[in-house]
C-alpha cells in the first residue's frame, strides 16, 4: 500500500497544477475573448470536464486522510472538502456559460448580418461570460490558496 502521505503530496501537487493551469486557460479567455471561444463549440463543457478530473483529486486526497483528523493536523479533510465544493459550484457554473455560449456562438460568426435583436442578444450574452469569469479566477485563486497551506505543511 503506498504511503498516505505520499498520496496526499502528490494529489495536492497534481491539484495545484491543475488549477495553475486552469487560471492560465481562464486568463486568456478574459484577454482575448472571441479567439479563445471560436476556436472550440464546446469550450465551457471542456472546462467543466477538467474541474471534473480535479474533483477526482480532491476525493483522492480525502480518502487517504482519516475520516476525522486530529486537531493538531496541519492537513485537514476541510480544506480539500472545500476546494472540492468550490470545484463543484464551478462544474455548474460552466454548464450555465455553455448553455449561454450555445446561443451566442451562431451570433459570433453570423451566416448574414445581425438585426438588432440578434446584436442584443449577442451583446448580453457576451456580457454574461465576461462577467462571471473574475468570479471563476476568484475561485481558483482560493483552492490555490488551500494548496499553498498544505504544501506548506509538507515542507515541515
Amino acid at each position: 500500500m503506498e504511503d498516505k502521505s505520499k498520496i496526499l503530496k502528490e494529489a495536492t501537487d497534481e491539484l495545484l497544477e491543475g488549477v495553475e493551469n486552469f487560471e492560465n486557460i481562464i486568463s486568456n479567455l478574459i484577454n482575448n475573448p472571441l479567439p479563445e471561444l471560436i476556436a472550440g463549440s464546446n469550450y465551457f463543457l471542456l472546462r467543466a470536464e477538467e474541474c471534473k478530473l480535479l474533483i477526482i483529486l480532491c476525493n483522492t486526497a480525502l480518502a487517504a486522510l482519516p475520516l476525522v483528523t486530529p486537531p493538531t493536523s496541519k492537513v485537514r479533510r476541510s480544506q480539500y472538502r472545500n476546494a472540492r465544493s468550490i470545484l463543484q459550484s464551478l462544474v455548474t457554473s460552466f454548464n450555465q456559460l455553455q448553455l449561454d455560449f450555445n446561443i451566442l456562438y451562431p451570433l459570433i460568426v453570423p451566416e448574414r448580418p445581425l438585426d438588432s435583436a440578434q446584436q442584443g442578444v449577442k451583446t448580453a450574452k457576451l456580457l454574461t461570460i465576461a462577467t462571471k469569469a473574475p468570479k471563476v479566477i476568484k475561485d481558483l485563486v482560493l483552492i490555490k490558496g488551500i494548496c499553498f497551506i498544505i504544501e506548506k505543511a509538507f515542507e515541515v
